[in-house]
């Protein structure tokens, strides 16, 4: 990974994302793409576009590029010899088709957002702008950073998984690096919906283990006696686990667990990191 994209709204909880990406990647040789989406003020129904609005438009910009430059020199203060570099981008548009169009375009490796809201939880992220990155971007990963998330060393990872991915090393690459990265052990969280694996789960068992075979590696499985997001939250908790990972594809895990309706009264609280590995990268 050399590519990292942090899109940014000035907010507290951005900044600190983008300081636990650049904790992260440590004295590596990477680029932090910083973006900045602003919505340009429309006339009224009827009125022409004159002059006042293309000031109007002329302002935000303005303001956006001098607050990105602010930003920048808020990181390379606090991080003054670190080896990354920094690239500011200004856009008057939609965020996810700007997000989506500079992943092609700076073959952008990472996306690193932070959670907006007043808990630090998963269900703070639906209908916000990082659920929507979950749901459109399709060929990036995207590493959610919470509000609390300490930056602290990455020593233990989490894959929670039900088997049902065919698992190779260009999936999980992203783990693969972040797990080489931090020299972290991996542990995997398999959570039963039945008493036996079927020939699928148990062939995508045995091509995931063979791919982490480098790795300090355990394996766990819980009952789904409540819902996935409760297990999950307890499993992190017990094992004191440090980043959650899980791959996101189509009627999927992950999708399946955001419906769940423990989501809808916050009760699923995580305090780490969340990297969320796209099924076709």
């Amino acid at each position: 990974m050399q590519n990292i994209l942090v899109p940014t709204d000035f907010s507290n909880n951005a900044y600190h994302a983008l300081c636990y990406a650049s904790e992260l990647f440590g004295n590596r040789t990477c680029t932090f793409f910083l973006l900045n989406v602003y919505t340009e003020k429309k006339g009224f129904s009827g009125k022409s576009i004159d002059d006042d609005i293309a000031s109007v438009s002329d302002t935000l910009r303005e303001k956006s590029n001098a607050r990105l430059a602010q930003t920048l020199d808020k990181i390379k203060k606090k991080n003054p010899d670190l080896k990354h570099s920094y690239e500011l981008i200004s856009e008057p548009a939609d965020l996810i088709k700007v997000i989506n169009q500079l992943v092609e375009k700076m073959e952008i490796d990472l996306i690193v957002m932070g959670n907006k809201g007043k808990k630090s939880s998963i269900p703070v992220y639906l209908g916000s702008s990082a659920t929507k990155t979950l749901e459109s971007i399709k060929k990036c990963p995207v590493l959610l950073v919470p509000k609390n998330a300490e930056c602290n060393p990455t020593k233990k990872i989490a894959l929670a998984t039900d088997y049902k991915n065919c698992f190779d090393t260009l999936l999980i690459d992203p783990l693969i690096f972040v797990a080489q990265l931090c020299e972290a052990s991996i542990h995997i969280l398999h959570i039963d919906t039945k008493k036996k694996l079927d020939d699928l789960q148990k062939s995508n068992l045995k091509a995931l283990t063979t791919c982490l075979e480098p790795f300090s590696i355990s394996f766990d499985s819980m009952p789904d006696f409540i819902s996935k997001t409760k297990l999950i939250q307890l499993f992190l908790e017990d094992s004191d686990i440090d980043l959650l990972v899980m791959i996101n594809n189509e009627h999927g895990f992950l999708e399946k667990m955001l419906r769940e309706p423990i989501i809808e009264k916050m009760v699923f609280n995580i305090d780490i990191p969340f990297l969320v590995i796209p099924e076709n990268p």
